[in-house]
């Protein structure tokens, strides 16, 4: 079963390749960018599958989280696009 996820990341060390972790979030069902380093993804992937995959392209002392989103949500400022995405995706 698909499930809407929001994705919250910082790499702390200098020097981090933050295009491995886009590579990883991107190869999810669907996605989006919400800002900064925050990321709702559709997947069939568990939030700790999700996790234990970013964690394979981050450093220890990196911080994430991953947890689900589901309908009602709220938000402001993410433009249409984004907003048009999270409204089809969000049960």
């Amino acid at each position: 079963m698909k499930r809407a996820y929001i994705i919250s990341y910082d790499l702390n060390s200098a020097g981090q390749n933050y295009e491995d972790v886009l590579k990883v979030i991107k190869e999810h069902d669907g996605w989006a960018r919400l800002g900064g380093s925050a990321y709702i993804v559709i997947s069939k992937k568990s939030a700790i599958e999700i996790r234990d995959s970013l964690m394979e392209v981050t450093d220890s002392n990196d911080q994430i989280f991953v947890g689900t989103v589901k309908a009602p949500s709220a938000w402001f400022g993410l433009g249409d696009e984004v907003s048009d995405w999270l409204k089809k995706n969000l049960d």
